[in-house]
């Protein structure tokens, strides 16, 4: 089998080498600062007649795939450029490859793009840009490498990220997403830009056809995109029109899975918008539950009242059912003999933001999010035919305010204040019945200051939160199995601090050098119990980054990061559970000292030969916890994670092969004792996943496609967390329409 994986791969590169040299027509090139020879990173490029538009990548470079014979003008713009339009003749089956060299409109601009007066115009424009020190631990998807990938939700669309390392399970959250083994808490997330409090399970709702682009900040040093509780932020850009669009796509394969979804919208000087519907669904695995059908309605809107002023409107409606998957051995006979289900869902959110950039030294951003859950939960215990079933509803209101002044031609300040509003009037999960009002505040401080070559960043954030009423624990503990505790009311909690540093340096208008620290308080979620009863204790965590970037002209981009994470008191999983009167089980904690270090490598190629582009990133890392005398490996962990993929295009047909490899590692969550004591913990990853999609575009313009995608196409029952194994091969087919 492991021989046949072998050949599977190597045939797969050959194909996409060694094809015969039919060139599909392509303008393809790079963007660069003239005079310098930086790559120029977000650039805007329209190709008219047409509608085609694109930006540039962190290379610079830029790609137009199935274009026709004729005369065209490319048009590149970006602010804090002067536009440049070129006059372009495409011959039948000519590609065109071309650098274009664009010239500041400011007197003077400094060596490299991350640096200077340029990184300065990008902290003006986007006050929420995370600092240039953790650029290494910054990966970036965008909505084209998700359609390539087959991903359908946002938590697919992580899949192949630098050390991350997804859990996949049936109960309650459906998976989990961690970063560099960070299990608890895991990363926070952000619509963007605005941070999303109670976001948890919407990953796996939240679909991926919504999305422009998702950055994943794998460094504990993020202090704008979110509350990280440094653990790193996964921030997603909804889709914006460039131009009039209209997007169409139906996809059906094994167990019955669908996704479908329809999308439109316009882009003018003034006004721009996008409405659509999506849906996923499933029957789920033979005999275990697991069907599910969820359909969401979404819409943007953006207004441009002037040159200094706009506002941005996102909506979120979702409403369906789902049923969790029944685990298998070894799990707990007390979870395979469960049936639960979530009928109906409704989630509405709302989120807008309000830019002000009155000169070109100042600019603020006022952001509002509110959200609305209102869930039905249902359990069937097999064993006694007890049925429970309640309501779970909550309230989320955030406002966020974050503001950019040019202290001078090198400096730049930025301060904020963020508050949100947190109501289950009934509770949720657990706490059913236990009322959470919670109110929480956040103020938060950065500075950016130029050295020429070097550029030295820094921030603080405190916050703290306010219990108008808590219900899920007492201070004493007392616990009682959630019946009979003692709420919190009118009570300010303790305070919660994290602090940055970092520095950048350019080595080369190509090859720059980052180094961060980051430290602060992690306090437990809310509710949570260890073996006692009681609270955990806060974590205080550090986390250390050194990173190198490296671009290679025409070539690709690669980078290296290593990363060191020591947790005194780390809040984890202590294996035990509670139930209380009602079937609920409940998950304990404890605190035990962690450290985990490692090295992240990544390299992103650009188009070889108009046809082929690939990348290729591993990480390995390693876990330690505390012991009575020493440190011991924390088996719970897998050491080593890796991904590489493969994207191939040429006349009208696409290839797209992903491969990913999670090395072994162990647990006990879930796992039945007669098992722990006959086994210990059960074992788990050790897998390849191969995920391959083929397509081809039929029409004069090519705009429909018709595609076939297999997913774990070597059938491996692989299991990330024990008792919930993978549905193994899956395969389906799928069309889709732009105009």
């Amino acid at each position: 089998m492991k021989n046949l994986k072998i050949k599977l791969i190597f045939l797969f590169v050959l194909f996409c080498f060694f094809q015969n040299k039919i060139y599909s027509q392509q303008i393809t090139g790079a963007v660069f600062l003239e005079g310098e020879g930086t790559p120029v990173e977000f650039a805007n490029l329209m190709l008219k007649p047409g509608k085609q538009g694109t930006v540039s990548d962190r290379n610079g470079q830029f790609v137009f795939s199935d274009i026709k014979e004729g005369k065209y003008n490319l048009t590149v713009s970006m602010v804090g450029f002067v536009s440049k339009t070129l006059s372009i003749n495409v011959l039948n089956k000519e590609s065109i490859n071309f650098n274009i060299y664009l010239v500041s409109d400011t007197k003077k601009i400094d060596e490299v793009r991350v640096l200077g007066n340029f990184r300065q115009k990008e902290l003006l424009k986007n006050p929420t840009l995370e600092q240039a020190s953790i650029l290494t631990s910054i990966t970036t998807i965008s909505d084209v490498e998700m359609k390539k990938q087959g991903a359908v939700t946002l938590i697919d669309a992580l899949k192949y990220v630098p050390g991350g390392w997804t859990e996949t399970r049936g109960r309650k959250v459906k998976q989990f997403f961690s970063i560099r083994g960070q299990k608890y808490p895991y990363p926070s997330y952000s619509i963007n830009g605005i941070w999303q409090k109670e976001f948890h399970e919407m990953p796996y709702f939240f679909n991926s056809s919504n999305i422009e682009e998702v950055k994943i900040i794998r460094s504990s040093s993020a202090l704008l995109k979110s509350l990280s509780a440094l653990t790193g932020v996964i921030d997603v850009t909804t889709k914006q029109p460039v131009d009039k669009e209209v997007d169409l796509f139906f996809k059906y394969g094994s167990l019955n899975t669908y996704h479908a979804g329809a999308s439109f919208g316009n882009s003018s000087d003034k006004f721009k918008y996008r409405a659509g519907v999506n849906g996923l669904g499933t029957s789920g695995p033979e005999g275990r539950n697991g069907k599910e059908n969820i359909w969401n309605a979404h819409g943007f809107a953006q207004y441009k009242f002037s040159q200094t002023v706009d506002l941005s409107v996102n909506l979120f409606y979702l409403n369906g059912m789902r049923q969790l998957v029944q685990p298998i051995e070894p799990a707990d006979p007390k979870f395979i003999n469960r049936k639960e289900v979530y009928d109906p869902i409704n989630t509405l959110m709302i989120s807008s933001k309000l830019s002000f950039k009155p000169s070109d030294n100042y600019s603020s951003e006022l952001q509002i999010n509110y959200a609305g859950r209102d869930l039905t939960y249902e359990n069937e215990n097999l064993i006694n035919d007890k049925i429970t079933k309640y309501k779970e509803s909550d309230t989320e209101i955030t406002l966020n305010n974050i503001n950019a002044v040019a202290l001078g031609s090198k400096n730049t300040l930025r301060f904020g204040a963020l508050y949100n509003y947190w109501l289950a009037p009934e509770g949720k999960r657990f706490y059913y019945g236990r009322k959470g009002e919670v109110h929480t505040i956040s103020g938060v401080i950065t500075d950016q200051h130029n050295f020429g070559k070097l550029l030295l960043d820094g921030g603080f954030r405190l916050s703290n939160e306010y219990f108008e009423e808590w219900g899920g624990f007492s201070i004493e503990g007392s616990g009682g199995k959630f019946t009979n505790v003692e709420p919190i009311v009118d009570e300010w909690q303790s305070p919660v601090w994290q602090a940055t540093s970092g520095v950048t340096y350019s080595i080369s208008p190509f090859t720059s050098l980052h180094v961060s620290i980051a430290g602060g308080i992690v306090n437990p979620r809310k509710g949570a119990l260890n073996n006692s009863g009681e609270t955990p204790d806060n974590e205080t965590r550090f986390n250390y980054n050194i990173g190198l970037v490296k671009n290679f002209y025409r070539l690709g981009k690669f980078t290296v990061a290593t990363f060191w994470v020591n947790r005194k008191n780390a809040i984890d999983y202590s294996g035990n559970i509670i139930e209380n009167g009602d079937d609920d089980i409940m998950e304990l904690y404890k605190n035990v000292s962690k450290r985990n270090y490692g090295i992240e490598a990544e390299f992103k190629s650009a188009v070889i030969l108009n046809t082929l582009t690939f990348f290729t990133n591993f990480t390995y890392m390693k876990g330690e916890i505390e012991g009575d005398s020493d440190w011991k490996k924390d088996d719970e962990m897998p050491g080593i994670i890796a991904n590489m993929g493969a994207n191939y295009f040429k006349n009208r047909v696409d290839v797209n092969a992903f491969l990913n490899y999670t090395e072994t590692y162990k647990n006990d969550r879930f796992v039945s004792k007669d098992y722990l004591a006959e086994n210990g913990k059960a074992p788990l990853g050790n897998f390849v996943t191969f995920d391959l999609t083929a397509g081809y575009r039929i029409g004069k313009e090519q705009k429909i496609r018709m595609y076939v995608e297999g997913k774990n196409m070597f059938n491996v029952k692989y299991q990330t967390v024990p008792g919930y194994p993978d549905n193994g091969r899956l395969v389906s087919a799928g069309v889709s329409l732009t105009l």
